[in-house]
């Protein structure tokens, strides 16, 4: 597990950032609307840093289109 100064490589964000949005997914699902909206925040301030850290174009638009279907989700709430 890494430590709190060490900051996670990009790839280890994204996983993060997966197993959470399955979370706010499940919690959604279940009902749990606060759950999942504290989820689906941490989830979109987790890929905005990668995406600050992304070089291609491509990966950014990928990873902008997910933080907007996510905040829509989190809107619906």
């Amino acid at each position: 597990m890494a430590s709190a100064r060490m900051p996670l490589s990009s790839k280890a964000t994204l996983s993060a950032a997966l197993a959470k949005a399955r979370t706010a997914v499940q919690l959604d699902q279940a009902q749990y609307h606060d759950g999942a909206k504290a989820y689906y925040i941490e989830v979109v301030a987790m890929l905005a840093h990668v995406i600050s850290r992304a070089s291609h174009e491509k990966d950014v638009k990928k990873l902008e289109d997910i933080v907007s279907t996510l905040l829509n989700y989190k809107m619906r709430l």
